[in-house]
């Protein structure tokens, strides 16, 4: 039997179902007092992947990049100090023992305040040449990639994995020489395109797969020479290629605009999802009793879960990573082979019976603690015998449970970042004054723009040198940026030209060719059963439920 709640945050109703509250007795805690969109929103704000500055490490004075800014109040040490065994967080702690007259919330700020956090989330020693990169490992010639694993010489891409030479991609798996695409797999020298499977040398496609030498198609299963999703021979598709010459950008925006328009005259599936049982989410794979889940794959039994893969079992309100982990609850940015986790943010690779820990690795059997490795039986940082910290344990959460604290996550004021360096804007767009009133933070850091004096060529083949020596100033936001000599050579390979904006509004406009993180109830145009989508109704298209669009597709 369902139940409706107010969410304690955004006064919105929210449904807690009865496989809801079989979770909450799996985990032992109390049911939640926010909606699973307030929820999510928090968790997201535990991570920023994109935003990297310099500062001094607090431990050597070496200058490092870091995904903190040097205005945070807690030391940051460089990655390859902060893994070694020259200092022990444990020393941080051993001062500070429990209050119960006080709330943990603050008693764990102290700590936060004074512990030191590693730089950027990597896996330290498998990066090569790529520095400037950030939630990611097994690197290799790399740059401004972030949520990336197992890639080499790829550029300005986010959620990328085994793939080579793509540059402003997002949520790309198994491709190469990819430009400007999304959601794709298995993709080589694909242009433009969204939500493709072994793809080769196209521009433009949408929902296709299996498709070679095709423009401005949606929805085509194994064709080659399509235009529109016309049949050309190859003459005719040639000629016509060499007509539209997408090697300018007046060219490129020319044919996007036409490929747009002809898209939404065509069908469209509901929801992006395959290979699932019994599931209900979008863009999610391979799964098994998942229930509103986002950008995932690999999951079994789990609720509320966004942006994790690589085998996630019983988990529920998870976000970020995933790989090899069970019973996860309330978490952000945790992974890698870890077992029952609740409330923690950041922490990886072998944890298990943690609670409300940020930064801690290795660790078993520990609550409230923050950038420790390999360590069991702690709270706060201080070390106690197992029974000590059994007895002790169960006060606390005695004492969370009579102040409220225990059923929720760390609250916004504890998040580490603003809400605009965070990735929760890609999911839920703010201004500063909805998320200000939100009490999230907001992060501004002084820029000052120079002016742009090198005037870039349309074609690439007229591009020189030099440009990688000039400063550019972003279109839209009036930002500068450069042109790396890596990039140069990408766009000269591809006959691409030079992009007009910023890295980051190039990364927020792929993220707006996305579907919200909401559905809508509607009826099937083919069929006209009732059915889920996360098209907003107000793009009045076509939108098929998944049988008849497989039916229109095969």
């Amino acid at each position: 039997m369902q139940q409706n709640k107010t969410c304690k945050t955004c006064s919105a109703t929210f449904e807690v179902a009865q496989e809801d509250k079989r979770f909450y007795k799996l985990f032992d805690v109390p049911e939640p007092l926010a909606c699973p969109t307030c929820r999510i929103k928090r968790r997201m704000l535990e991570r920023n992947t994109r935003h990297l500055y310099k500062r001094k490490c607090d431990a050597t004075g070496k200058e490092i990049i870091s995904q903190y800014h040097e205005d945070h109040a807690f030391p940051v040490y460089e990655t390859e100090y902060w893994w070694s065994d020259k200092w022990d967080a444990i020393d941080f702690g051993k001062d500070q023992g429990l209050d119960f007259e006080r709330p943990f919330f603050e008693q764990f700020a102290e700590l936060k305040t004074r512990t030191p956090h590693v730089s950027t989330y990597v896996v330290g020693g498998t990066l090569q040449n790529s520095e400037y990169t950030n939630c990611t490992g097994y690197l290799k010639n790399c740059y401004m990639i972030f949520e990336a694993d197992y890639n080499e010489e790829c550029y300005y891409s986010n959620r990328i994995y085994h793939s080579i030479s793509c540059v402003d991609c997002l949520h790309m798996y198994k491709s190469e020489l990819c430009y400007e695409c999304r959601d794709c797999q298995n993709c080589y020298n694909l242009r433009y395109s969204n939500d493709c499977e072994n793809c080769i040398d196209s521009h433009f496609l949408s929902n296709c797969k299996s498709c070679k030498d095709c423009i401005a198609c949606i929805n085509l299963r194994h064709k080659r020479y399509y235009i529109l999703n016309k049949p050309h021979s190859k003459e005719e598709y040639e000629a016509e290629l060499k007509r539209l010459n997408p090697t300018t950008l007046n060219k490129i925006i020319a044919l996007q605009t036409q490929a747009q328009a002809f898209f939404s005259t065509q069908p469209h599936k509901n929801l992006q999802q395959e290979h699932n049982e019994n599931c209900f989410g979008d863009y999610l794979y391979n799964s098994k009793d998942a229930y509103y889940c986002f950008d995932s794959k690999d999951l079994e039994d789990c609720r509320y879960c966004a942006r994790v893969s690589m085998t996630i079992k019983d988990s529920m309100d998870y976000t970020g990573w995933g790989s090899q982990v069970s019973l996860m609850y309330q978490c952000a940015a945790c992974g890698d082979h870890s077992y029952n986790l609740k409330f923690c943010t950041t922490c990886t690779t072998d944890n298990s019976d943690l609670e409300y820990c940020d930064q801690c690795t290795g660790c078993s059997n520990c609550f409230g603690c923050i950038s420790l490795k390999r360590k069991s039986n702690c709270i706060l940082n201080r070390q106690y015998t197992p029974e000590e910290y059994t007895s002790l344990k169960a006060r606390l959460i005695k004492h969370m449970r009579a102040t409220g604290e225990y059923s929720e996550f760390f609250p916004a004021s504890l998040a580490p970042f603003g809400y605009n360096e965070s990735i929760a804007p890609e999911y839920f767009p703010l201004t500063k004054e909805e998320a200000l009133a939100q009490d999230f933070k907001w992060t501004e850091h002084d820029t000052t723009s120079l002016p742009q004096t090198y005037k870039v060529p349309e074609q690439i083949k007229d591009v020189q040198d030099k440009i990688i020596e000039e400063t550019l100033l972003c279109k839209q936001c009036k930002k500068n940026f450069r042109i790396i000599p890596q990039e140069l050579a990408f766009y000269r390979r591809q006959k691409l030209p030079i992009p007009t904006s910023c890295t980051n509004c190039r990364h927020y406009a792929r993220i707006a060719l996305k579907n919200p993180k909401e559905f809508y109830n509607i009826l099937c145009a083919k069929c006209g059963k009732d059915t889920v989508t996360t098209y907003p109704p107000e793009k009045h298209l076509q939108i098929f439920c998944e049988e008849c669009y497989k039916a229109y597709v095969n």
